[in-house]
């Protein structure tokens, strides 16, 4: 260990990573209702679940025979994705009561959540540049673009569990005061190389936010001021595909920069807490309604097969009867 003066105070510095993280939630009022609600978003993420795999399994149905489907698919699993990976790890704070856990899996989960983050907002990103080209620029090759963008995402995700191992930590058990190990409540449990990894942090996840955002709203104007000049059913079932990904996109955003907003100007530990579990359900709660009402390949899928189903039932019903 090595250790370096600041003023009359000596501290002592880890030369190797801290081996347990202990997550503190002394700031959350649990005994007022914190694991009612805890139980209640849970709950909410069970119902999204089989809803978001009822929208794959239609576009699976369809044979994903448009690069449309596909992204569909992407993002449901990432919406899900992205909801069961907060909201476990919420659970096991809260309701498992896990106060101890080993730096490895504060790792895992700094992994998991910024690679389930970036698929969920690359996702969004790559069905507006697809639409975009499709209307503007006609081209093949949906599936390749799927696997550089997805690859990007994956490296980024990597690099936010190699940077905290870079930090200098002067216990060999950390206190992180978060439910989870996010990656700014790490960053604020080490004692240096603070600054430039919080840096680099925002500045990638700013990025990725700014690029889905800007492309949405530009392919937005620009397909809405070219199609709605003009009548033809090509034109109308684009700006109709147009303005269901705009409603995705904006359960997306608006969730997302609601938190951000509140978070900073009503610091209230409670109020955080449940902005945070809003922000993680919304997506996979909202997004496969839209999908299901809107998409009429997808609507008509479910359907289909619903009917289906029940005449089966009827007509097994009617054997035993």
């Amino acid at each position: 260990m090595l250790k370096y003066g600041s003023g009359d105070m000596n501290q002592t510095v880890v030369g190797y990573l801290p081996l347990t993280v202990t997550l503190d939630v002394s700031d959350i009022p649990l005994d007022y209702g914190g694991r009612v609600i805890m139980l209640l978003f849970t709950f909410i993420m069970c119902i999204s679940i089989p809803l978001n795999a009822a929208i794959i399994a239609a576009c699976f149905y369809r044979r994903l025979h448009s690069p449309m489907l596909l992204y569909i698919t992407l993002s449901s699993l990432a919406d899900t994705s992205w909801g069961v990976v907060v909201i476990s790890s919420h659970f096991s704070r809260i309701i498992a009561i896990r106060k101890i856990i080993s730096f490895n899996e504060c790792l895992f989960q700094l992994f998991s959540g910024h690679c389930t983050l970036f698929q969920q907002f690359l996702t969004t990103w790559l069905m507006y540049v697809d639409r975009h080209w499709a209307i503007f620029w006609p081209y093949s090759g949906a599936v390749k673009l799927v696997m550089v963008v997805l690859t990007i995402g994956l490296l980024l995700s990597v690099s936010y569990v190699v940077v905290p191992t870079t930090m200098v930590y002067c216990n060999y058990s950390v206190i992180v005061r978060d439910v989870g190990c996010v990656y700014s409540a790490v960053a604020r449990s080490a004692c240096g190389n603070v600054d430039a990894s919080l840096i680099y942090s925002l500045f990638f996840q700013y990025l990725v936010y700014g690029l889905t955002g800007f492309t949405a709203l530009y392919s937005t104007w620009c397909i809405v001021r070219k199609c709605s000049k003009s009548s033809t059913e090509a034109n109308i079932k684009a700006l109709h595909t147009c303005f269901t990904q705009l409603f995705a996109c904006l359960a997306q955003f608006i969730s997302l920069v609601v938190v951000i907003i509140l978070k900073r100007f009503l610091q209230l530990p409670m109020f955080e807490f449940i902005l945070g579990l809003i922000s993680s359900v919304t997506p996979a709660l909202v997004n496969p309604l839209i999908f299901g009402v809107r998409m009429q390949e997808i609507r008509s899928t479910i359907v289909h097969v619903y009917c289906k189903m029940q005449v089966i039932s009827h007509k097994r019903h009617s054997i035993w009867v």
